[in-house]
């Protein structure tokens, strides 16, 4: 999305802030006028604000700060969006035209602090296989995921790329990594 990021934006401690990565994520998506749209860990609320101004959103958090955060930082924006407390996407039906998530990439033990919103296990790709899992159950039929992925996330990668139609729509080189911003979609199997 090409839209200019808004003006108030809250942080909190316990919440991971906007960061490249949360930007590249933005530049990645498409979404066009009503399409429904679903943004999973949405932190801040940043992307999903942003989606806002052309859709109907859900968003998704299971840190309490950060549905906080986000309802917050929707109503200082004059956003309406849906902020639901749950793991990745459990408490959503869909369809959704849309669904988007920058989860926890970097190697590390996943955890229950805010070590939480960048550790994403083994080789990074933990949390990011089960959102690959459990995404087709509210992605519409002809809808797209967008998911940053890190180029260390090799599991994640491969089973994106195995189960899904993916092309890489977005990029940047970070200090020791590229990250890269994959569109999904349903194989056509007709």
């Amino acid at each position: 999305m090409d839209v200019p990021v808004p003006a108030r934006i809250a942080s909190h401690p316990d919440v991971y802030p906007p960061s490249e990565d949360t930007y590249l994520l933005l530049r990645g998506i498409t979404l066009r006028p009503g399409e429904r749209f679903l943004e999973v860990g949405t932190g801040s609320g940043l992307v999903a604000i942003e989606a806002a101004r052309i859709g109907r959103v859900v968003a998704t958090d299971a840190n309490p700060a950060a549905v906080r955060l986000a309802r917050r930082n929707a109503a200082e924006n004059g956003r309406r969006i849906e902020v639901v407390r749950c793991d990745l996407m459990s408490a959503v039906r869909g369809p959704f035209e849309v669904v988007a998530f920058d989860p926890p990439y970097l190697e590390g033990p996943l955890a229950d602090t805010l070590e939480a919103a960048w550790q994403g296990g083994r080789e990074g790709s933990d949390v990011a296989l089960r959102f690959l899992e459990d995404f087709p159950r509210v992605l519409g039929p002809s809808g797209r995921a967008y998911l940053l992925l890190s180029a260390g996330n090799r599991v994640a990668r491969s089973t994106a790329n195995r189960c899904f139609r993916a092309r890489i729509v977005a990029s940047a080189p970070l200090f020791f990594e590229r990250l890269d911003v994959l569109e999904l979609t349903h194989i056509d199997l007709r």
